[in-house]
């Protein structure tokens, strides 16, 4: 899975401003009551608290896990009840008796902890011969260790079922002399062996750090008189987490979908036009030809596609368009496809209407392509199948690519034409759909192809369009698969084939690599069944 991109130093001064409100509390608007979320509490010291190299409170490493959970949609809640600088494990068994906070420890989900350091570093301050004496190390030892079981124990006994993740330290003495590092940091790697089986015990994960900062300390560290990391030091730690959290996360599975495949494109538009689309594509319900290439044009006009039969416009689809307010309509096909009635439907309605037609299939791709935003870069897909052109269709709408129609050896006219103004394109599935001949035809070509379409899809989606977040249509019908490829543009979303009933390799291993946490399937129980829904959220 793609780290989620650059964190947005934006977004999390809005955490950590949210989290400074009276309550210390932060919630997602974007989680439904209804979905699965995760409600994380944050216990330690001056990592947790985010002091850093200079003195100063910036963004903890707990911060920056917040974030991860707000970009995957799963952050139900996020505070720090305990994040005290100079935090000894004593001072956090203290904090851990009063009622009020282990009332906020039962309700969540998911509690980091780093506690421990301090133990030592207030005794290296005030009185460092303790340390050169192997008894005081090992009283300090024995009481930390008795401290932090009391701490687990007591949170156990709140809440059992939490994820619990328990900080290793790192090496905060590289710049110290040899000698005078040596013994500290065999200090620091047995607090480490006592937390690691601490967290064995208590059924909680152990966190790791050592190793990642020290591969680069003068980055994570800068000040060498100061054990504080900087910025990039505490995401290298949350990164640490991220890497035991991310298999411990909850699956959402959300579905839409309607009676038949028009009123699913209806519900579809609501779910992603909530108030008002500046236009609206209309295609054709019962035959894909003249709709394969319209979802970038769909995506480039912020406009969803509905269907409709082809000799009237459905009334749940003029109901839609009443709703959507738009400034005008695309009709994608001549009149055998949506018929003059169709159009005269939405001009009674006020609504200037479009038409992009061209005389076969192929020339109404390269008519759609001819009015998007120019690129460097244009999609080749069968014409005369639908899946291919379906599993890149939203990658292609977001980025403006034009999906250009070919036959499997040949490069119509019109397509060829059109593709002279790409330097570069993306031939999409295998050679059973378009042959070496053709595919060595096009310009600088890479093709991404499987043994079948949802292969192909899983493919496309892995390096293509990695997301956290995916839509999932069946892969033996196109309409949903076309109405829902502007919706997954629209949320920045991977997109996926299934078969109904039966679950494929090859989307087991998309969701295993991709990571992915929130799935909306399209349609009905016909469409993709409960199995699949079932097996999606890795319940068998």
């Amino acid at each position: 899975m793609k780290r989620f991109g650059k964190r947005n130093p934006l977004l999390l001064v809005i955490l950590v401003i949210t989290m400074l409100m009276p309550s210390q509390a932060f919630a997602t608007a974007s989680v439904d009551e209804e979905k699965n979320a995760v409600h994380y509490a944050a216990l330690g010291d001056s990592l947790a608290a985010g002091v850093l190299s200079d003195n100063t409170i910036g963004l903890s490493y707990t911060d920056y896990i917040a974030q991860d959970l707000q970009r995957v949609d799963l952050l139900g809640s996020y505070e720090k009840p305990y994040a005290v600088p100079g935090a000894t494990s004593q001072d956090m068994l203290n904090a851990l008796m009063d009622r009020d906070m282990q009332i906020k420890i039962a309700s969540k989900d998911m509690i980091t902890i780093t506690i421990g350091a301090n133990d030592f570093l207030q005794v290296l301050s005030k009185e460092p011969e303790r340390l050169q004496d192997p008894e005081e190390v090992k009283k300090i030892i024995t009481e930390l260790s008795e401290n932090y079981i009391s701490v687990m124990s007591i949170i156990r006994s709140v809440n059992p079922s939490a994820e619990i993740y328990l900080m290793g330290y790192y090496n905060g003495f590289y710049a110290f002399p040899e000698a005078q590092q040596r013994p500290l940091v065999e200090i620091m790697k047995t607090v480490n062996s006592v937390i690691k089986q601490i967290a064995t015990d208590s059924n909680s994960h152990y966190v790791p750090t050592y190793d990642t900062i020290s591969t680069d300390s003068l980055t994570y560290l800068p000040n060498p008189k100061n054990v504080h990391p900087s910025p990039a030091g505490y995401m290298a730690i949350a990164d640490e987490f991220w890497k035991q959290i991310k298999l411990n996360l909850p699956t959402n599975v959300t579905r839409i979908a309607g009676a038949n495949r028009y009123e699913t494109a209806v519900k579809i538009s609501q779910a992603g036009w909530k108030e008002h689309a500046q236009g609206v594509v209309i295609a054709r319900g019962d035959d894909f030809p003249d709709a394969l290439a319209g979802a970038p044009l769909a995506y480039d006009l912020d406009s969803p596609i509905l269907l409709t039969h082809t000799n009237a416009l459905d009334q749940i689809v003029k109901n839609e368009v009443e709703r959507l307010d738009p400034e005008f309509a695309i009709l994608l096909g001549g009149e055998k496809a949506l018929s003059k009635d169709v159009e005269d439907a939405l001009e009674e309605m006020g609504i200037p209407v479009e038409r992009i037609a061209g005389a076969d299939r192929y020339e109404t791709a390269a008519m759609i392509a001819a009015t998007l935003p120019h690129s460097n870069k244009a999609v080749i897909a069968n014409g005369m199948k639908f899946p291919d052109a379906l599993a890149i269709a939203s990658y292609a709408a977001e980025n403006t690519y034009p999906i250009l129609l070919a036959k499997q050896d040949e490069l119509p006219d019109d397509t060829a034409t059109m593709l002279e103004r790409y330097p570069e394109s993306i031939a999409v599935g295998g050679t059973a759909v378009l042959s070496n001949d053709l595919f060595n035809k096009l310009p600088k070509a890479k093709r991404y192809g499987g043994a079948d379409r949802y292969e192909t899809a899983s493919i496309i989606a892995m390096e293509l369009n990695p997301s956290h977040k995916a839509l999932v249509s069946t892969g033996l019908e196109f309409a949903d698969a076309l109405t829902g490829s502007v919706l997954a543009a629209k949320r920045d979303s991977s997109f996926l084939l299934v078969d109904p009933n039966k679950m494929e390799d090859s989307v087991v291993e998309a969701k295993e690599k991709l990571g992915i946490y929130h799935f909306t399937i399209l349609g009905g129980p016909k469409a993709v069944s409960p199995l699949i829904e079932r097996q999606l959220i890795g319940v068998e």
